[in-house]
């Protein structure tokens, strides 16, 4: 029996301490009321603080210190007030929905449209005929539908930038390659390649893919049909026939004058 008295006993008590905590709580937060309704925001984020170190699970302190937050520009730090009443299991919808609409507000005041856009969708779905969230709801698809297209917009440009460059690119790298040498008309003017391998050529240019020996004439194709040229003979040989011809043509002279002297003394002679 006495053990149940003095149960009954601290729970009275602790029933008193924590209606003492939100009668404290909420004197706070209508002190803090005052203050904000004055537009001393500072003041009155005080306040709500106060009420929230009595009874941190506060919704009304969470949702005006928010609030306070909200006016002094402080826009993430009012969306973990809100956050916190969205997560509140003792929140009701209409609570939830006047957090969710807030909070898709600061991101609407940060030039966010998407995160405005979610967060103004699940107000919807709490309370889909409050005015203000769909028109708020309604701009956001505006500012993102918006958003996107300039994004696309830029993204079109840098890839045309990006073809236009790469297409000068590639012009003047044909240009360097033409003033390195690297065109046909230079390898014309070297028909004769590291290799020692004759270029072939036509209208009276080389001709022909024979390996020709280093140091050896080069001859160009006849009647400028670019024919293969017949392969010339070595200097030595050349010096032998041209030798050769000197030595027939001196001794077809010497028969030819041999002839002529015996001929003259025949007229000459005389028939006694």
């Amino acid at each position: 029996m006495i053990k149940q008295i003095l149960s009954v006993f601290i729970f009275l008590n602790f029933c008193y301490a924590v209606s003492a905590q939100n009668s404290e709580a909420k004197d706070y937060i209508i002190s803090g009321n005052q203050s904000y309704h004055q537009g001393d925001f500072a003041k009155a984020e005080a306040k709500y603080k106060i009420a929230l170190s009595e009874d941190s699970n506060s919704i009304k302190a969470n949702y005006n210190l928010g609030n306070a937050l909200y006016r002094q520009k402080r826009l993430e730090e009012s969306r973990v007030h809100y956050d916190r009443i969205v997560h509140n299991s003792k929140a009701s919808n209409h609570d939830k929905h006047k957090a969710y609409h807030n909070i898709g507000k600061t991101y609407l005041d940060e030039n966010n449209p998407e995160k405005a856009v979610a967060n103004l969708k699940e107000a919807l779905k709490l309370n889909p005929y409050d005015d203000e969230t769909r028109y708020n709801y309604a701009l956001a698809r505006k500012l993102l539908e918006k958003q996107q297209e300039e994004k696309d917009q830029k993204n079109q440009q840098e890839n045309q930038e990006n073809s236009e460059e790469n297409k000068d690119k590639s012009q003047k790298d044909s240009e360097n390659q033409e003033e390195s040498g690297d065109n046909p008309d230079n390898k014309e003017q070297n028909p004769q390649n590291q290799s020692g391998n004759q270029q072939g050529g036509e209208n009276g240019k080389e001709k022909g893919e024979g390996d020709t020996p280093q140091g050896q004439q080069i001859t160009k194709g006849s009647d400028g049909g670019g024919t293969d040229s017949p392969k010339p003979m070595n200097t030595e040989r050349q010096e032998g026939l041209l030798e050769a011809l000197r030595q027939q043509e001196q001794e077809t002279l010497k028969k030819i004058i041999s002839q002529k002297t015996q001929k003259v003394r025949v007229n000459t002679e005389k028939d006694w």
